[in-house]
């Protein structure tokens, strides 16, 4: 119901915006001045040789000329960023190497600015908004808690909705889209979006997607030794509501993600096969003042509610539903005291609550709460920094935020840059950053009846960063290069073991799963990141990804550790030319070998191809894409590292056989 109404909100405001002016879209074309992006500094667009910390951007352009048919797809093909999946949950982004238990809770999503995350067990969500709908996709790499607080801890992504602040005469674009697919594997997908900028100051953007995802037959043999086929997919249906009127502006966005998933434990038993099913709605309002030429403000509300409902048993007749909601909001501010001298100070307050987490019986009616029912947690947080151009080469960045959780108490996470311009092309960076991120609902209490899946560990500590960075960066016009290097020290990882465990209350249960918080291990990582546009010849990407990482967190007794399952080397790459009006593009992605928990796992190549082909017709711009994902047809898998069972599950897939997909594009 709750998505119903949204989609009916949505489809007025495509009405409310029709109109027949148009504007344009220009791509990345001067990575000296026109590609700027917002997650390094919410109160100031930069470009990457700006920004005080690691940032890539996949702008418009870069989506359509390779086809991502997915935000995740897009950000896999980002340096220091790969997307994984465990048995339990699909989609989850892991920056520099650093796993995430089930849920992708320790790289912060955000939608123009407004994070979202579950508020039980802590994951955003990438794929809760089309691919068709993005203007950009911005990434930090690295720690970002003085920017974002608690969540951001290895790193923050920013999803920047389509927006017309872009206009530029060069080129013309249309403002609305209609899309449309279908493939081999069952797939097909459907969606428009429309946006308009009127003469009183009113913009806005409204978008309506469905998507049905490849149907893959996989051959699962689960820990028990039970093999059977599963069906695996991932089927999506959203919507986006975003304007803008003089000095404020709104964001909706409403989603449903169905997809196939292993089990709460990776058997049958544990109700592998059946669907896993999330939705959620976000609402933001944000107001951006400028009070005289040397003081802004930027305050930014938000209400943030997902839910999640999955089996638990073999006949689907135990499930699983988890609902909580996030609200709160902060306040940004930034005054210049000279010109080479800006003071930023703000404050964050968020109220959380783990409304439910029931398992029920449905042949009984038997329900247990698992004790998360009406858990609640405040956090709030001030923060200061500094930004000094002492001379007009040299650039320094210094700032800290204290936060004071309920729980956890107080926290001061720091970060400073000083970066030096050898000259217009030339930048080299020295970054310094802390971060942390507490603990979820679900890692401090969550407890069935039979402790038999995980055990929640109230004894927990937030989890801690320490990075420093050393960047190089040549940018022209149309040549963009970054080389970095970093070290990095984590404590307090969070992960589960197998061991004994005794409650509060004196029960005991033996070989529980058990959250604990990790020793202190470090990584030590190179990432390059190269981008060059010719239309005349050819537009290119590489991204090269090295990590290394101590075993420092290796569990007593045990084989397992963080880095034992992370690919020591991942790199990316993609050619697009155009042929008068066809074009075609060729994206590779390799993932290095690596270990499971019972042997070795090969190296995986994945090549994806496109052909396009685009014209007009009447008042229509139309494009038409042939894609061939995974030309090369490889099972790709990657370690099953949350149990990490001497016997039972080695690895889990996360790219199945070649797919071809046909989409049509007609721009209005």
């Amino acid at each position: 119901m709750m998505l119903k109404n949204i989609m009916s909100i949505v489809l007025v405001g495509v009405l409310l915006s029709y109109s027949s002016s148009s504007f344009s879209v220009p791509p990345c074309r001067d990575w000296t001045s026109i590609c700027k992006v917002d997650i390094a500094n919410p109160l100031k667009s930069e470009t990457l040789s700006e920004t005080p910390a690691a940032v890539t951007v996949v702008d418009r352009g870069m989506i359509e000329k390779y086809n991502f048919s997915s935000i995740s797809a897009a950000v896999e093909k980002i340096v220091g960023i790969q997307v994984y999946r465990t048995y339990f949950k699909q989609q989850i982004a892991t920056a520099r190497g650093v796993l995430q238990d089930q849920y992708a809770n320790k790289v912060l999503v955000m939608i123009n600015g407004v994070p979202s995350w579950h508020a039980v067990t802590g994951e955003g969500n990438l794929d809760r908004v089309n691919i068709h709908d993005v203007e950009r996709i911005e990434v930090l790499r690295g720690p970002a808690s003085v920017v974002y607080g608690s969540q951001a801890y290895t790193g923050a992504i920013n999803i920047v909705l389509r927006n017309l602040k872009s206009d530029s005469p060069e080129t013309k674009d249309f403002h609305g889209k209609f899309h449309a697919g279908i493939g081999d594997k069952g797939a097909y997908s459907v969606g428009a979006h429309h946006y308009n900028a009127k003469k009183d100051g009113l913009s806005l953007f409204a978008a309506l997607n469905k998507e049905r995802g490849n149907r893959y037959n996989y051959n699962y043999t689960d820990e028990d030794g039970v093999e059977d086929p599963i069906d695996d997919y991932q089927d999506n249906l959203n919507a986006s509501l975003s304007f803008e009127y003089d000095e404020h502006s709104v964001l909706i966005n409403a989603f449903r993600n169905n997809e196939g998933y292993f089990g709460v434990a990776p058997k049958f038993a544990r109700g592998a096969g059946y669907s896993h099913d999330v939705e959620g709605i976000i609402m933001g309002y944000t107001y951006s003042h400028a009070w005289n030429k040397s003081y802004h403000t930027k305050l930014q509300l938000f209400y943030d509610l997902n839910q999640r409902k999955f089996s638990r048993s073999f006949d689907n007749d135990k499930r699983s539903d988890v609902l909580g909601y996030r609200v709160g909001g902060n306040l940004r501010n930034v005054f210049s005291i000279a010109d080479n001298l800006n003071l930023e100070f703000g404050g964050d307050y968020e109220h959380r609550k783990s409304q439910e987490y029931p398992t029920f019986e449905r042949s009984t009616n038997k329900i247990d709460d698992n004790n998360l029912s009406n858990r609640t947690m405040y956090e709030y947080s001030g923060y200061a920094q500094v930004d000094w151009t002492p001379l007009s080469a040299w650039k320094l960045v210094l700032g800290s935020r204290l936060t004071r959780n309920e729980i956890f108490g107080n926290n001061v996470s720091s970060r400073g840059t000083l970066a030096y311009s050898v000259n217009k092309n030339n930048t080299i960076k020295f970054i310094a950053g802390q971060s942390f991120r507490t603990p979820s609902f679900f890692e401090l209490y969550f407890r069935t009846p039979d402790s038999t899946t995980a055990v929640g560990n109230d004894d927990l500590e937030p989890e801690k960063a320490d990075t420093l960075e050393l960047a190089y960066q040549y940018a022209e016009k149309n040549f963009y290069l970054q080389a970095l290097a970093y070290h990095s020290i984590y404590k307090n990882k969070i992960h589960r073991v197998n061991q004994d465990w005794k409650f509060d209350d004196g029960t005991s249960v033996n070989d529980a799963n058990v959250y604990i918080n990790g020793q202190e291990f470090t990584a030590d990582g190179l990432e390059i990141e190269l981008k060059y546009l010719n239309s005349k010849f050819a537009d290119l990407f590489l991204n090269l990804d090295y990590v290394y990482g101590s075993d420092g967190d290796r569990q007593p007794g045990t084989e397992h550790y963080n880095f034992k399952y992370v690919p020591e080397l991942t790199a990316s790459g993609g050619i697009h030319r155009s042929f008068g009006n066809f074009d075609v593009s060729f994206i590779g992605n390799y993932i290095g070998s690596t270990n499971g928990p019972q042997k070795e796992i090969d190296d995986a190549v994945i090549f994806d191809l496109n052909l396009g082909y685009q014209h007009k017709y009447k008042n229509l711009q139309l494009r038409h894409v042939v894609s061939i994902y995974n030309l090369s047809d490889t099972l790709a898998t990657f370690p099953e590292y949350v149990r990490h069972k001497e016997k039972g599950v080695n690895e889990m897939p996360i790219e199945y056989e070649r797919s071809i997909f046909y989409s049509l594009v007609a721009n209005f």
